[in-house]
């Protein structure tokens, strides 16, 4: 159970899961019938997740965070899963690394500390 990316575990924090499904398409305004409508022609549809997580003890130089990075910042597609059972799965989606947020709460230069940090994905095509 949990979820990968890149082929690495992620520790997600507890209700650190966010999906949104957007419509993707073209909006016209319109005057129809003395009313103001705005038109829709819906060609698809776009996932993106939000996932907070953490990781404990890690040095910088091996954090999965950094790593993502280094992916986000070349521009790559990596391989995303979710696996919860039958609360929600999602199979081997590619996806872009759209931000990563990483927060040093306090504590941090102690040596034992957690590494907090919010990514956030959008399904690639």
């Amino acid at each position: 159970m949990g979820a990968t990316i890149d082929s690495q575990a992620l520790n997600i924090e507890g209700g650190g899961i966010e999906e949104a499904v957007k419509s993707v398409g073209t909006f016209v305004d319109k005057w129809e019938n003395e009313k103001y409508k705005k038109k829709a022609s819906i060609i698809g549809s776009m996932r993106s997740w939000s996932l907070r997580c953490y990781e404990e003890n890690v040095a910088w130089s091996s954090s999965l965070a950094k790593h993502l990075q280094g992916h986000m910042e070349a521009g790559d597609i990596v391989e995303f899963s979710i696996s919860e059972g039958n609360l929600h799965t999602v199979s081997s989606t590619n996806v872009y690394i759209i931000s990563i947020d990483v927060v040093y709460k306090k504590g941090a230069k102690a040596a034992s500390f957690v590494r907090h940090f919010t990514l956030k994905l959008q399904e690639a095509p």
